[in-house]
């Protein structure tokens, strides 16, 4: 007699312990670095810092964390 299996599907995420169905904003932060104190690398991290907090305010699902 083969058997029966029933899934059930999970309503609760096992990483945010939200419903599945839930819209979750994470909170993301930038890493910007350079490497020497040389003056070209200043305009580097000016550029690192305002890629990073574009992108990430740019994304609904989320939220800016410094």
């Amino acid at each position: 007699m083969p058997k029966t299996v029933t899934t059930i599907p999970a309503t609760i995420s096992k990483f945010t312990a939200a419903p599945i169905d839930s819209k979750v904003k994470r909170k993301v932060a930038g890493y910007a670095r350079v490497s020497t104190d040389h003056e070209d690398q200043v305009s580097s991290y000016a550029a690192q810092v305002d890629y990073y907090t574009k992108y990430i305010k740019g994304r609904e699902d989320w939220e800016f964390a410094g």
